[in-house]
């Protein structure tokens, strides 16, 4: 075990996918595999598609800035219709943690912690 020091975004974001253990300012304690850290959080245990999400979240005041109209009579853009498609296929996907509509995750299901709230954050070896 080794501890993960200075506790920082930067240097935490290095660790992503490996496994970790973290101690909350409260004493609990959580153990899992660090899928992402940005926006203040940290989250262990992602599935596929559920880190980028988070890491994705629009700030709610760059939401309300976007919003605003640019000028013109209140005219809307039709989005773009022409696309990239992907083709689908009825094969059953090969991953060996899929089971059904879920994925099998030996450390527990999807967490997000606040990161002020961390005291102590170790990288299990």
């Amino acid at each position: 075990m080794e501890q993960i020091y200075p506790l920082h975004e930067e240097v935490v974001k290095r660790y992503c996918g490996y496994p970790v253990g973290v101690i909350m300012n409260d004493g609990t304690r959580h153990v899992g595999i660090l899928s992402a850290c940005g926006n203040g959080k940290v989250m262990l245990n992602a599935g596929p598609g559920e880190a980028e999400a988070m890491l994705n979240q629009i700030q709610p005041a760059q939401k309300a800035v976007s919003k605003k109209k640019k000028g013109g009579k209140g005219k809307q853009e039709a989005p773009h219709k022409s696309s990239k498609s992907q083709a689908q296929t009825q094969a059953y996907p090969y991953d060996p943690y899929y089971y059904g509509q879920q994925y099998y995750n030996p450390w527990g299901g999807a967490l997000t912690l606040d990161f002020a709230l961390i005291a102590f954050l170790f990288l299990l070896l």
